[in-house]
């Protein structure tokens, strides 16, 4: 049965959580004039969340991203991934998004925590191995701020790439669009894409760098843009990938919201709605694109195919732990 889980802590930030598919289905901060209103791009209605296919606020794998031609070989096995997509887009149909998990709640002294748990088969929508993932959520009191743990060990050496695909907009219940955020990412390089698949590591031109902060809508329109990938669907990578730097700053000029982001991945893949589905959001309007940006902390996708990166993180080998952390921090500028 899906459920939704509430926790809430001292700077009036409300986080609903939901076991399917470990996700956050909405957020709640305050802003400028301490009004609480969500700063996420979600349904209006719990049972629209259920059946979206949008990935909205949910945890993608086994692996985020897209495997291109929905298959890779792992020691000398070539292994394919059940996929309405061509390139295995998160994880394939049988992926994680929509599983339910198994919950378990705690209060500690200074935090909320939610662990959701699920069993992955052994060729789970065409992955290797039996896979435990564990999904950590905890709200602190004292510090405004929400991280996510992802812990998993597997039976097979697999392919793992986990992380959350929640669409923020500041501007509280979606009331506009976020062409007019501004956002900051530590990072003077990317991965070219072409047909949705990154090709190679690139400075970022200026159309696509955020590395000095403005608005989303500069350069979304760029015919280079939108003739590739109708918007924003990029992977950047950080500058400095320790979890002690704010890599990703996001701001909302009218709401004065601010989100950061640390986390121990390499990189963010910023998405920013371009493609909707016909949804009623919580601004009441059918989903439209530009109303949320994705900032989706993950390896390099697609890395077990890509020549160009030899390091291939996204491999786990049996009994090896994966554990990798999001840490979002939310605020109000000047407070």
């Amino acid at each position: 049965m899906v459920s939704f889980i509430e926790m809430r802590n001292n700077f009036k930030t409300i986080v609903t959580l939901s076991n399917l598919g470990a996700s956050i289905y909405d957020i709640k901060t305050v802003d400028k004039d301490n009004k609480i209103e969500s700063i996420l791009y979600t349904t209006k209605k719990e049972e629209d969340f259920i059946t979206e296919r949008s990935y909205l606020g949910k945890t993608i794998g086994r692996t985020g991203g897209r495997i291109s031609n929905s298959k890779f070989k792992l020691n000398d096995i070539e292994y394919v991934i059940k996929s309405n997509d061509p390139n295995g887009l998160h994880g394939g149909i049988d992926g994680v998004s929509y599983k339910e998990f198994e919950y378990h709640k705690v209060e500690a002294e200074d935090y909320f925590e939610v662990k959701f748990s699920y069993y992955s088969n052994d060729l789970e929508s065409g992955y290797p191995g039996d896979l435990i993932i564990n999904v950590i959520y905890r709200l602190y009191k004292n510090i405004n701020k929400l991280t996510v743990t992802y812990d998993a060990i597997a039976s097979k050496d697999t392919l793992v790439n986990l992380s959350n695909h929640s669409y923020f907009n500041l501007s509280g219940n979606s009331k506009d669009n976020i062409l007019n955020h501004e956002l900051y990412i530590n990072a003077s390089k990317m991965e070219r894409i072409e047909k949705l698949i990154p090709q190679e590591i690139v400075d970022c031109k200026e159309i696509y760098s955020f590395k000095n902060m403005h608005k989303i809508g500069d350069y979304i329109n760029d015919k280079e843009i939108i003739d590739n990938t109708n918007g924003y669907d990029y992977p950047y990578i950080f500058d400095d990938d320790t979890i002690d730097k704010f890599n990703v700053l996001l701001k909302d000029d009218n709401s004065k919201r601010i989100l950061k982001i640390k986390t121990s991945y390499p990189t963010v893949v910023v998405y920013t709605c371009n493609y909707t589905e016909d949804k009623i959001m919580n601004n009441g309007e059918v989903m439209t694109p530009y109303y949320a940006v994705c900032l989706e902390c993950m390896y390099h996708p697609n890395t077990i195919n890509s020549d160009f990166l030899k390091e291939k993180k996204d491999i786990l080998l049996k009994n090896k732990k994966y554990k990798e952390t999001i840490e979002y921090y939310f605020g109000v500028e000047n407070d």
